[in-house]
């Protein structure tokens, strides 16, 4: 399909989330459009001197034809060949971050377990500390009621 003038002039584009600007668009397209209506008048232009020279005037150029594929299969060979280059570039890719967040899952492991292992000697510090000091306790208390009741086996020696 031949690009003119007025389909670049007229020609709109939807718009959605994070798109283009539609005024920055519209004036690239307008300067396009402006540039392609140069370009035709300069090719009518020679075209009128080709004419007045006498010579036969110039063929439109064509447009640039596609990529023919004299063999169906060759296209499909290349496209699977292309699909199965992207598939393991992206398995490729997909593997690597996944050593990647492995590695890190690691370490990370690692260091909160070396920090639960130290919170565990710290708590374990701390109870055998409240051990000793519920021990200590209990045998001062032990000897005061002890002496407590030597006074009272005493006084009773006495009063008897």
């Amino acid at each position: 399909m031949a690009v003119t003038i007025q389909m670049i002039e007229t020609k709109e584009f939807r718009t959605k989330a994070h798109g283009y600007d539609p005024e920055e668009v519209d004036i690239f397209l307008d300067e396009i459009a402006d540039e392609f209506e140069e370009m035709q008048r300069e090719i009518q232009a020679l075209r009128n001197a080709a004419l007045k020279q006498g010579g036969a005037p110039a063929p439109k150029p064509a447009a640039p034809a596609p990529v023919v594929y004299t063999d169906a299969t060759e296209a499909v060979q290349k496209m699977l060949a292309n699909a199965q280059r992207v598939s393991d570039e992206t398995i490729t890719d997909a593997r690597m971050q996944a050593d990647i967040m492995l590695a890190e899952a690691r370490v990370k492991s690692e260091n909160l377990l070396s920090e639960a292992r130290k919170e565990s000697v710290r708590l374990q510090d701390g109870l055998d500390a409240l051990r000793s000091a519920a021990n200590d306790y209990r045998a001062r208390f032990k000897s005061l009621v002890d002496d407590q009741m030597h006074v009272l086996n005493a006084e009773t020696e006495l009063f008897t």
